[in-house]
């Protein structure tokens, strides 16, 4: 644990936990080695009998495995202390980054409102794009309207006059009539101009039989 300069207090690094828990671990490693090395002595000096010296480096062998049993059992739980304080300065460093970017991103966030401008200054924005949608509809309206109509023109009287042109035409072909076969009127002057320009001759060829007749 290293301490920063002008300062009474430790500053705590993660390099220092990792390389304490490095040596607690070689520790721990040199240790289970010694109690197997001494799990193997006792069982040599069993096999070679049953006396007082056998006995005599029994117990000793027995006695260091206890000894490195409990030094083993310390270790190990001071090495689970460190590691608990390295994972607590571990989640410290992510809380803190998170609190920084959460501060970060209030802070942009608030710029942004504020280039937006207050809820007041939104609506007022809404109620000009609906009064320009409105001025947009009227312009559009009078760019619509005919201007070359006929004085007089009524809608609902043109519209009167085309239904009664449809049932005028319904009713002549029920009754078996061509609708527009009628022959127009200057035919009609036409056929009649031969009757009217006889030659004289043929009319006074008729004068007598007109006279006879009429003494009749």
């Amino acid at each position: 644990v290293r301490r920063a300069e002008g300062s009474a207090g430790p500053i705590w690094a993660r390099a220092d936990a990792v390389k304490a828990s490095g040596r607690i671990d070689a520790r721990v490693t040199d240790l289970d080695t010694k109690i197997r090395k001494c799990d193997e002595d006792i069982r040599r000096y069993m096999s070679q009998g049953k006396g007082p010296s056998q006995k005599q480096l029994i117990m000793q062998c027995m006695k260091r495995k206890k000894m490195y049993e409990q030094q083993r059992d310390q270790i190990v739980g001071t090495q689970f202390n460190i590691d608990s304080l390295a994972g607590a300065h571990e989640q410290a460093d992510i809380t803190a980054m998170t609190v920084e970017a959460m501060k970060a991103g209030h802070q942009d966030l608030k710029q942004r409102f504020e280039q937006m401008g207050a809820a007041g200054d939104i609506e007022r924005m809404m109620d000009g794009l609906a009064d320009l949608h409105d001025e947009i509809a009227e312009i559009n309206e009078a760019i619509s309207t005919a201007y070359a109509v006929p004085d007089g023109f009524d809608e609902t009287a043109f519209e009167a006059e085309f239904n009664a042109m449809e049932e005028e035409m319904a009713a002549e072909r029920l009754a078996g009539l061509s609708v527009g076969s009628a022959a127009p009127d200057y035919l009609h002057a036409a056929s009649a101009t031969p009757a009217a320009s006889a030659r004289p001759e043929e009319t006074a060829a008729s004068a007598p039989a007109a006279a006879d007749l009429a003494r009749a």
